[in-house]
């Protein structure tokens, strides 16, 4: 049995916290101090467990310095594996984006120290790297969202990234995951998104509530990180392609008129001038005694006569043509709708009782105004419900209204309606270009003056119709 050493004095104890400081001073929280120590003890340790031999007196001992073997070999692990976790901590805190670590010292020296302190400004520098990174991302989407022209991405195979409200608006959905469920909206549409070649653009009309309305596309082809894309714009350019329109009529109107009336207005003259003189002939000469000659001159006056009158109407058709080129600047004032309706009634009032028309005139709310010309825009309204009229000619049950509203963006709205026998999609095309007419006594100039008279006042003018079923023309302010 070993002999126990004596327990030291109090005295002798006393100073062991102050003597752990210093050792601690002296770098026993070095890591590499700690391992080298640890290292070195365990070869201590496994070096008196040998030296012990395998004596029977000794089997305590020899069980005591086996279990401080295995104790020293599991904290040498536990110490390095805790360094190790941190490590590993720290950087799945960068794999995951989780920048909520904070890494503190455990006590494990002034190198561990330093290094957590690098832990912690390297994650600080990627946390403010990605709230750069998500403001410059939100401020990019903003303006995304906020631009009137449509974008929209989306993959090789179709599957859709980015759509902007804008295309929201002009396709008509309130969110999409393919393109091919724009099939359902224009299979042409669908068609050209996933086929147009890059850089390339395209025109094509799309379903927008009863009308069609003229887009734009554009593709560009991108590659984000090894991933093929395609960016489409979507732009509505039915008013570009309007004011190009009336543009080239107006220039086209204001050479006819000009060539016209130069030749025109000498020959009315001229042919006026003849007539009268060959009148004046004719009274003069006595009986009968040129019979043939005045046979011949009274075909020759009923001739000149024909020209005048053919001179006059021709110079009144090219004053209506010009006309088109001539619409007076918009006096715009408020006013109310309701009123305006009204007196459109009491106008019509003889003439929808004569033809058995049912007229119905709607306005809500009663208050609703509109900033407008007033003479101008009841000159098309006038126009508008004279065409509905004419357009119920043939009908058994004549209906025609007029009503006004506002519509999902707070704009105005009057349209005009009525159930006759509707216009042809073809016709439908060419209704509003000049001199075009489905009637044989028309002129062909009163919708095209009334688109632009809409157009003066930054307004639309549009049109639907069915076959069968009637036809409806809308005024949006």
């Amino acid at each position: 049995m070993m002999a126990t050493s004596p327990r030291p004095p109090k005295s002798w104890a006393s100073p062991a916290p102050r003597f752990t400081e210093d050792w601690r001073s002296m770098g026993f929280r070095n890591f590499r101090f700690q391992i080298v120590a640890r290292v070195l003890l365990l070869v201590a340790t496994v070096f008196v467990f040998f030296k012990i031999g395998f004596d029977a007196s000794l089997v305590s001992t020899q069980v005591f310095v086996g279990l401080l073997i295995a104790a020293q070999t599991v904290a040498l692990i536990v110490f390095l594996e805790r360094t190790t976790n941190r490590l590993v901590k720290f950087l799945n805190t960068i794999k995951y984006d989780d920048f909520t670590e904070v890494f503190t010292s455990r006590g494990e020296g002034e190198k561990f120290d330093e290094l957590y302190k690098s832990y912690n400004e390297v994650i600080k520098k990627f946390k403010d790297i990605r709230s750069e990174k998500e403001a410059t991302t939100h401020y990019f989407q903003t303006v995304v969202q906020h631009i009137g022209i449509g974008i929209l991405t989306f993959k090789k195979s179709g599957e859709v990234q980015l759509m902007n409200n804008a295309a929201k608006r002009l396709l008509q959905v309130p969110r999409l995951e393919h393109v091919e469920h724009l099939r359902a909206v224009s299979s042409q549409l669908a068609e050209q998104l996933l086929t147009l070649p890059a850089g390339q653009s395209a025109v094509l009309k799309l379903p927008h509530g009863k009308e069609r309305v003229p887009v734009s596309l554009f593709a560009v082809d991108l590659v984000l990180r090894g991933e093929d894309f395609r960016l489409v714009s979507i732009q509505n350019i039915q008013r570009e392609l309007e004011d190009k329109e009336m543009e080239a009529w107006q220039n086209l109107i204001r050479v006819l008129t000009h060539e016209i009336m130069n030749s025109v207005t000498p020959i009315a003259s001229l042919a006026g001038s003849v007539a009268a003189d060959v009148q004046d002939y004719l009274e003069a000469q006595p009986g009968n005694q040129i019979c043939l000659e005045r046979e011949e001159t009274e075909d020759m006056g009923m001739a000149l006569q024909t020209i005048e009158k053919r001179s006059q109407g021709l110079v009144r058709f090219v004053n209506d043509f010009r006309s088109l080129a001539r619409v007076p600047t918009p006096k715009k004032a408020l006013f109310s709708v309701d009123e305006m309706f009204r007196q459109l009634q009491l106008l019509f009032q003889e003439e929808v009782a004569h033809e058995n028309i049912l007229f119905i005139v709607n306005c809500r709310p009663t208050n609703l105004t509109v900033l407008a010309d007033r003479e101008l825009l009841e000159q098309v309204l006038i126009n508008l419900v004279r065409n509905a009229i004419h357009a119920l000619a043939d009908q058994p049950n004549k209906t025609l209204q007029l009503e006004a509203f506002q519509d999902s963006d707070s704009r105005t709205v009057l349209q005009v309606s009525d159930n006759g026998m509707g216009i042809s999609e073809e016709a439908q095309e060419q209704i509003f270009l000049p001199f075009y007419t489905t009637k044989s006594t028309g002129s062909g100039i009163g919708l095209s003056l009334s688109k632009q008279i809409m157009r003066l006042h930054k307004g639309t003018l549009t049109v639907s119709s069915e076959l069968g079923k009637g036809t409806t023309f809308t005024l949006r302010f």
